[in-house]
């Protein structure tokens, strides 16, 4: 139950910090990021990338799904489905996403699925991460059900504030871990235990 504990109080401090940042800062932070991302060798060996459409004060990822898109590489995002598991839809014009019911923008689900197996590199938000790849996200299990069945050559790369990153979180046994994190800052590569 501690750890449960730990990980509610780390997400109320993280969000937070999120939403005290102005439009502005979070518009530089997000194309800082994007620019250090697309030079990874991961970025740029994956035909197939899995974003998602930020939201609140999570880093913009609209110029990383633009960029994706012209440099012709496939776009997969997820879209929520009854309430808890995720779909991956191909996208191929930012223009058709849609608001979901928590108002995330998200496919439409007449888009094409897509199994995230077929992703070279996966984006994921989250509201903490630590150097050893654990992730603290919402609570919610939607992206550890969706990553379970991720194959281990997939390239996991968590997206974060520098804030997020923090000295070490808590873990249970379905987390999904990270192969590294981008911040604006810099490519934060995950130490194994």
């Amino acid at each position: 139950m501690e750890t449960r504990a730990q990980k509610a109080r780390l997400r109320s401090e993280l969000k937070d910090r999120r939403t005290a940042l102005t439009p502005r800062e979070l518009q530089v932070a997000g194309d800082a990021a994007a620019r250090l991302i697309t030079q990874l060798p991961e970025w740029k060996q994956a035909k197939t990338v899995c974003l998602y459409a930020s939201f609140g004060g999570e880093l913009p990822t609209d110029a990383l799904m633009m960029v994706a898109l012209l440099e012709g590489k496939r776009l997969l995002l997820p879209r929520v489905t009854n309430k808890t598991t995720l779909v991956l839809h191909e996208i191929t014009d930012l223009a058709t996403l849609q608001p979901s019911r928590l108002g995330i923008r998200e496919p439409k689900a007449t888009a094409p699925i897509a199994p995230l197996a077929e992703a070279g590199l996966v984006l994921l938000p989250g509201l903490g991460f630590d150097a050893g790849g654990r992730r603290l996200g919402f609570g919610g299990g939607f992206y550890d059900r969706l990553l379970a069945k991720s194959p281990r050559k997939t390239f996991l790369l968590g997206h974060a504030h520098a804030f997020q990153l923090v000295p070490r979180l808590p873990e249970e046994a379905h987390d999904i871990k990270v192969k590294a994190v981008a911040t604006p800052q810099g490519v934060i590569r995950c130490r194994a235990r």
